[in-house]
């Protein structure tokens, strides 16, 4: 009875190892790494309105503008920013009257922010600040240009200005307000050689650009 009860244990044994046996190695279990929301990719614009940690000098010198300027129809455009303005200088190839606006992406010169150049009868630098109305514009109430500079000489005229970068209410404008990272239109008009700007351009061109964030 002994050696019937031991062989019963062996046979118990065996079996539990051979069970054991048959299941193969436990699978090793990789846990996948938890992936954040993917990262939002931003393309550059070929044309940008660079930012600046310091005033610029309106003098007419593209001296500390941080990138390459917005080129149209024989012009050249140099943008920048900083906290509180944002910064235009505009060097064109013609003897009269330019100018330069600003509004939403396709927006054209309706409801556009446009500054004038020009020299007056008596040769003395002059500019105006005024809003696109359909196809012509017209002087707006509040003038925001700060320090203006309008120079000619050697065939080109210059136009250089600083402007908040909150347009003022209640203007017509499309853009309330120069935001980071956005992209708005340039508007560009001149006169061969006039400086009555109550004529019509000789020249007129756009470009769009992106502020960079």
């Amino acid at each position: 009875m002994l050696k019937k009860g031991v062989l019963v244990v062996v046979l118990s044994l065996l079996m539990v190892f051979a069970a054991a046996c048959a299941e193969g190695p436990e699978e090793e279990v990789v846990e996948e790494p938890v992936e954040g929301p993917e990262e939002e990719v931003v393309e550059e614009h070929e044309n940008m309105m660079g930012k600046v940690d310091d005033p610029l000098n309106m003098d007419g010198s593209s001296e500390g503008y941080p990138l390459d300027p917005v080129e149209a129809s024989g012009a050249a455009i140099y943008l920048a920013y900083d906290e509180e303005y944002i910064y235009v200088l505009m060097e064109a190839e013609v003897e009269g009257w330019v100018s330069v606006g600003i509004n939403e992406s396709g927006g054209g010169m309706d409801g556009a922010n446009m500054v004038l150049g020009y020299l007056t009868d008596d040769g003395e630098p002059a500019y105006r600040d005024d809003v696109g109305r359909g196809r012509s514009h017209s002087e707006v109430e509040t003038d925001a240009v700060a320090q203006p500079f309008i120079d000619r000489s050697e065939g080109k005229t210059v136009l250089e200005f600083a402007y908040p970068l909150s347009f003022p209410a209640d203007e017509g404008y499309n853009v309330e307000e120069i935001v980071a990272g956005e992209t708005y239109e340039l508007i560009i008009g001149m006169h061969r050689d006039s400086d009555d700007i109550s004529r019509q351009h000789s020249t007129r061109d756009s470009a769009e650009f992106q502020v960079q964030p």
